[in-house]
């Protein structure tokens, strides 16, 4: 994996958990301009909740405003 999908990965999973266990179900990265993710800016959102799925998105801006990539994903809320 590289580093900017490990940075959108992990911006996705904070922000569907919150204060709860998620399982990642879906993950789809859909590259734009090159970068290192040393170098983008990582905003993640969550576009719908219910009380077992989690849809969020994200997306990696570089310090130019080009979009570096834009991810959604799909989270299973951990049963418990």
């Amino acid at each position: 994996m590289s580093q900017l999908s490990d940075r959108l990965e992990a911006a996705l999973t904070a922000v569907a958990g919150g204060d709860r266990a998620v399982q990642p179900v879906s993950i789809t990265i859909d590259y734009g301009a090159p970068a290192d993710g040393a170098q983008t800016a990582v905003e993640a959102r969550v576009d719908r909740s219910t009380r077992s799925l989690v849809f969020a998105s994200a997306k990696a801006r570089l310090p130019d405003g080009r979009t570096a990539a834009n991810a959604s994903a799909v989270f299973r809320v951990a049963q418990g």
